[in-house]
């Protein structure tokens, strides 16, 4: 087993039908889980023994996701959050960003995909103590780990590739992609929540290139944000 799949995991959802299934399925893989049918039943849990992971739906009656993020953030070393949802929409992503989640999954969800999600989040957080990288932007900005769906396009909005954006920060972020992408290119990434017609959509340049599980991560730097653009992204930063 590896250290990624040895870790304590707690799924907050008031439909019984999921919670049984995703928990089943996390410890075919090998994760020690626990579960909570509400908010309130999940915050004493924590109290008692902080997981490593926590999937969490907003929607439930009396204690819900939302006031769940809302106790988190006092907490001095919160557990990363995967919020999984159906309410698919803008507004919802960046609000469920600004509370401090580290990952949005969209329901119905394919089970490798919130599993994957998991794994990412996972190792994000392990990777926090690693050496940071000798670029630019990693030295200015402090990058949060954010793992959600992006599609990455050229400078004339024609599509590249549909990726996975890794961290973000307010001068960059890292996105992993099936492709590689050279160096210098410049591209613009848009956060793909799916059914939200109103995407940001940021302008950036490539900075260095490596491997990914995915195939190959990108370190990119924002540049030319419009006034509005950047707007956004320091509304998704800023913390509630």
């Amino acid at each position: 087993m590896t250290e990624s799949l040895a870790k304590r995991i707690l799924v907050v959802d008031d439909e019984e039908d999921v919670r049984i299934l995703v928990c089943r399925i996390l410890r075919d893989l090998g994760f020690d889980v626990d579960a909570a049918a509400d908010g309130a039943e999940a915050l004493e849990k924590i109290a008692a023994e902080r997981p490593d992971l926590i999937i969490l739906d907003l929607m439930m009656p009396g204690v819900d996701g939302w006031s769940v993020l809302a106790e988190l953030r006092r907490h001095s070393s919160p557990p990363p959050v995967v919020v999984m949802t159906a309410l698919a929409d803008y507004p919802t992503f960046a609000r469920v960003v600004k509370e401090g989640a580290s990952a949005y999954v969209c329901k119905p969800f394919r089970f490798h995909e919130l599993v994957a999600t998991c794994q990412g989040v996972l190792l994000a957080e392990s990777a926090k103590a690693a050496p940071l990288r000798a670029d630019g932007d990693r030295r200015r900005f402090v990058r949060r780990p954010l793992m959600v769906e992006v599609r990455v396009l050229s400078r004339e909005m024609s599509p590249i590739a549909l990726g996975e954006l890794m961290n973000l920060s307010f001068g960059g972020a890292q996105v992993d992609l099936g492709v590689p992408l050279e160096k210098g290119a410049p591209i613009r990434v848009a956060f793909h929540v799916p059914g939200a017609m109103n995407r940001l959509t940021l302008q950036g340049q490539i900075l260095w290139r490596g491997p990914s599980p995915r195939g190959f991560a990108h370190g990119l730097s924002f540049v030319n944000l419009s006034a509005e653009e950047d707007r956004q992204l320091s509304e998704l930063l800023q913390s509630a």
